[in-house]
């Protein structure tokens, strides 16, 4: 069970100070599927800086923005808008989750796999988050998932990529008895329709209020195939031992939650209080000790799904304007001289261009 970061090749993110990292497993068998599909591999990765010798290093970490931006270069590179299902397809579905996969292999149900992959996420990455979550009056169960970090754009092959991962393993996980029953993406077709239909089996929106796969109540009784009691308690104690829990700042749940709300339409203070079991003073107050605001969080987070947004160019500016929360497009307009020093229409031309990411 030995697995400790034994080689990190990072960058700061600069928006919050703190180094955003992630399991190199992410890029299982990069070398193999870019070769596959006709491209030079050693050329990409060292258009981003990731060192080749990186697949040699067991529990290595590398930089989050540099592995998404290679997904986003190398589908554009291949001309192959669906690389990143057709990775996750080569990957294998937990394979890339370290110490996790066996833990999750091992644990009693479909579902205490899912919840101990959301507990501990952060042994793959901390700035990617999942939960388990139910639909708002059909109850149906949902996995939910996404990237958290500052000013990313061009991150659609990434999210492809970390969807299909998670439908194949849903898959492996229960021995084949729970399949994928509907995803949700939070961004625009990258690839052909049928070309989702073709990787999920299953009804697949997009531009829909956040990124899940959908599954039956039942499903997540679904018992693990084959697994081994004595293995869960290894890997469990591996994880606790090497990678111990640590309270998130109150600032950094508040972004959770407002990311969260803003995605389904509204981004109240008193309602992110709420979903935190906070009084709207409290929360206010604690974030001020931590230097921050809630409208500073807010206009992050809402920047953010800015940059999302107009990355895809098939919405709408008024849509945009909407989805952000705004009452008319004159608003995200100012906002976007503020955030980027230039108009709504500009900084997505800009980013199309490459200019911005």
């Amino acid at each position: 069970m030995a697995d400790t970061a034994m080689m990190v090749e990072g960058d700061i993110d600069e928006a919050n100070a703190r180094v955003s990292l992630v399991r190199a497993d992410i890029l299982r068998l990069y070398p193999e599927v870019v070769r596959r599909l006709g491209g030079d591999p050693d050329a990409l990765l060292a258009r981003e800086s990731i060192s080749a010798s990186i697949f040699e290093q067991k529990g290595a970490m590398i930089s989050y923005r540099r592995a998404i931006r290679l997904l986003h270069h190398t589908a554009i590179e291949l001309n192959c808008p669906d690389f990143g299902m057709i990775f996750a397809s080569f990957q294998g579905g937990t394979a890339v989750l370290g110490p996790l996969e066996v833990a999750m292999s091992n644990a009693p149900t479909l579902g205490d796999a899912y919840r101990y992959c959301a507990e501990h996420l952060r042994t793959y990455s901390p700035a990617s988050e999942l939960s388990l979550e139910n639909e708002r009056g059909s109850g149906r169960p949902y996995i939910r998932w996404a990237i958290r970090l500052d000013r990313l754009p061009h991150q659609e092959q990434a999210i492809e990529q970390g969807m299909a991962l998670m439908h194949h393993a849903i898959g492996a996980l229960s021995g084949g008895t729970v399949r994928t029953r509907e995803v949700w993406f939070a961004h625009d077709h990258i690839s052909a329709p049928s070309r989702y239909s073709h990787y999920f089996g299953a009804r697949v929106e997009m531009n829909a209020p956040f990124n899940a796969i959908f599954l039956n109540r039942a499903d997540l009784a679904a018992p693990i195939a084959n697994r081994n009691q004595q293995l869960y308690d290894m890997a469990t104690a591996f994880i606790d031992t090497q990678f111990p829990s640590s309270a998130k700042p109150l600032s950094a749940r508040v972004r959770s939650v407002a990311a969260q709300l803003l995605s389904q339409g509204g981004c109240l203070h008193i309602d992110v209080a709420a979903a935190l079991g906070m009084h709207p003073r409290t929360m206010q107050r604690r974030l001020s000790e931590e230097g921050v605001s809630f409208e500073e969080i807010k206009d992050e987070v809402r920047r953010d799904a800015a940059i999302r947004y107009l990355g895809q160019r098939t919405i709408p500016l008024t849509r945009v304007a909407a989805m952000l929360g705004y009452s008319e497009p004159s608003v995200l307009t100012r906002s976007c001289h503020r955030w980027f020093g230039s108009s709504p229409r500009k900084f997505r031309k800009a980013m199309a261009s490459g200019v911005s990411g």
